[in-house]
């Protein structure tokens, strides 16, 4: 039992003996660690309770505990301690007992990189797994066709819309520290150019695909969106209106790692025929919600309505005086170009798509037949580049 010193009769200067029983408790995909702790009954009594954690790889970490159970939050991952207590009163801290002289710090993943563009990345040396979102780039929209400039009845087709591309998702590839990693990011695919005179508008390009490779094996690899078709140019000598290009497609997926979630990405908005009424048809969202889930510290990116979506469809062109709009895109999507009207309303560019990664580009609008001059269909858009997510264990 400590007694301490008595001076003159009015202080007790015995510092407080340590818990008689104390627990330090993980839990998995947590950092966090519960300190449980039993009061000692000897001596004087303790007005809160010292916490030390000592690695020799980290700082060593005190925190100052007052109840029980204590949820302490600031140790290191993957780290092993050796954790004390003491109790403390104003004379300070007692002698310290120990709570656990071996104390592992469960692993968390860690996002290691988010790549916009195709790199390598060399393994931490602790690393035994990985997980990633592997997105395809988005493709580019069609051109709108040209139109002859002897009559104005036969207009042109408008372009179709980009596919967005293809996202996979993964965890718990084992891999080994120091090794590296591949990752190849899909590259926008570029919009077609609008027809000249009475020609066809150009197709877009397909998006890019993006993988991550290990070991000289490719792991995951999401492809690019499918390209959005050119418009047909009208012609007056069959006669017939020109028809729209086709939709891109969305682009599709695959991985050879086991549990591997596969998302095909979404086609793009069509064009509209020559001389129709209707305006281009709009591109849709990215709406699956699967994500990587069951571990801490990965966040979520589906679904998103700003990021991941295809493009709408441009007008084609129209044969009277007012000129039709090109579908809306979708979640970052690019929006259609506005099909040429009558003889004298001229066809306009497909916008560009502005998601992060896969989504997909409007088509361009097609030109109106006119009496007077050729006219050219409006070009088509780019897509967006692919993306890589990349996590540690």
């Amino acid at each position: 039992m400590a007694t301490g010193n008595i001076r003159g009769g009015k202080r007790n200067y015995a510092r407080p003996t340590s818990p008689s029983t104390s627990t330090a408790t993980t839990a998995a995909e947590t950092t966090n660690i519960t300190i449980s702790y039993t009061p000692s009954t000897f001596g004087p009594a303790a007005t809160s309770y010292l916490l030390t954690a000592t690695s020799t790889t980290t700082s060593t970490v005190t925190t100052t505990l007052t109840t029980s159970p204590t949820t302490v939050t600031t140790l290191t991952q993957g780290t092993t301690y050796n954790v004390t207590i003491a109790g403390q009163n104003y004379n300070g801290p007692g002698i310290s007992g120990t709570v656990d002289a071996a104390l592992l710090v469960p692993s968390l993943y860690t996002l290691a990189v988010t790549s916009n563009a195709t790199t390598t990345y060399t393994l931490p040396s602790y690393a035994s797994k990985i997980a990633a979102y592997v997105i395809g780039a988005g493709a580019g929209g069609g051109g709108g066709g040209g139109t002859k400039g002897t009559f104005h009845n036969y207009s042109s087709g408008g372009g179709s819309a980009g596919g967005s591309g293809g996202i996979v998702l993964f965890k718990d590839f084992a891999v080994t520290g120091g090794q590296t990693v591949s990752i190849t990011v899909g590259t926008a695919g570029n919009g077609g150019n609008g027809g000249a005179t009475s020609n066809p508008g150009g197709a877009g390009n397909a998006g890019g695909l993006s993988k991550i490779t290990y070991g000289g094996t490719d792991i995951a690899t999401a492809n690019g969106g499918g390209a959005g078709g050119g418009g047909n140019s009208g012609d007056q000598d069959i006669p017939a209106q020109g028809t729209p290009g086709a939709a891109g497609t969305g682009g599709t997926g695959s991985s050879n790692v086991a549990g591997a979630v596969t998302i095909t990405g979404i086609t793009g908005g069509s064009g509209t025929a020559g001389g129709s009424s209707a305006a281009g048809s709009g591109g849709a969202l990215q709406t699956s919600n699967s994500n990587i889930t069951g571990v801490t510290n990965i966040n979520a990116i589906l679904p998103s309505n700003n990021l991941y979506g295809s493009g709408g469809g441009g007008a084609g062109g129209g044969t009277n005086q007012g000129s039709l709009n090109g579908g809306t895109g979708a979640g970052g999507g690019g929006t259609g170009g506005k099909g040429g009207g009558g003889n004298m309303g001229a066809p306009t560019a497909a916008t560009a798509a502005t998601g992060t990664g896969s989504s997909g580009a409007g088509g361009g609008g097609g030109a109106a037949g006119n009496e007077q001059s050729y006219r050219t269909g409006g070009a088509g858009s780019a897509g967006t580049a692919g993306q890589v997510i990349l996590y540690v264990f």
